[in-house]
């Protein structure tokens, strides 16, 4: 997995080879688990830059460029912010948490690797960009599938736990000592109503239809594979699912 980082020198020789000694450790967990390894990883710690590279996607929910510049700020400064390009096989972070008071936790950023490269190889099974599926509004009203988020983020959240379960507590204590700084401390300012929209409450609604989704699906993974934790069988069993909707 290559690392982007943007703008390229943003960290000091220390901090680059620590993400590098992560995205190797995630490289060994996901190979040991049977999921597919991402091509990239981009890494940004530009606010401006990440927008630009997200944009696209959040255009797709139903809304214009400058409605979805605010809505991705808005998120920002409500938690950290990961996804996944299908098209490029990689993975997209901010090197932002609002919550994190000068620093980016290394634990973070090596859960992130795990699950967004589980919703790439989900996508890639399946051979269609789910992102692009999950979230679909009418200004703030979801004209989506929830199913759709259920069985992807779902099978992302309860894969992510099951392969980091098997991890041992020296090793996460060794990759805690890593530290990344955060280089953007303020949150980004973001208007709260453009056009009559208003931001704020589409952020509500989007963390609510996410999480509670999230949760749910989770759930039903945990219920049906509490005893039988074959990886294949997991994998088989959301692509089933979600080939019903899709």
């Amino acid at each position: 997995m290559e690392l982007i980082i943007s703008p390229n020198n943003s960290f000091n020789k220390f901090e680059k080879d620590y993400l590098k000694k992560i995205i190797i450790f995630a490289e060994k967990l996901l190979r040991k688990n049977e999921i597919s390894i991402p091509k990239k990883i981009y890494f940004y710690n530009s606010f401006k830059r990440f927008i630009e590279k997200v944009l696209l996607e959040v255009e797709s929910y139903g809304f214009n460029s400058r409605i979805s510049k605010e809505i991705i700020k808005c998120a920002l400064n409500n938690g950290t912010y990961g996804t996944i390009d299908f098209k490029k096989n990689s993975i997209i972070e901010m090197n932002f948490n609002p919550f994190n008071r000068g620093e980016y936790f290394s634990i973070d950023f090596l859960e992130l690797i795990i699950h967004e490269s589980l919703h790439l190889h989900l996508s890639k099974k399946i051979k269609k960009d789910i992102n692009y599926l999950k979230f679909k509004f009418n200004k703030n009203k979801f004209i989506g599938n929830k199913k759709i988020i259920q069985f992807d983020e779902g099978y992302a959240e309860f894969m992510t736990k099951k392969i980091l379960e098997e991890v041992d507590i020296s090793t996460i204590s060794t990759i805690k000592k890593m530290k990344i700084s955060k280089k953007n401390q303020e949150k980004p300012p973001y208007k709260k109503m453009l056009n009559n929209f208003d931001i704020e409450k589409f952020d509500k609604i989007f963390e609510n239809l996410l999480i509670s989704n999230r949760n749910l699906g989770f759930k039903i993974f945990e219920k049906k594979f509490k005893e039988n934790s074959d990886n294949k069988k997991i994998l088989d069993f959301a692509l089933d699912e979600l080939k019903k909707i899709i």
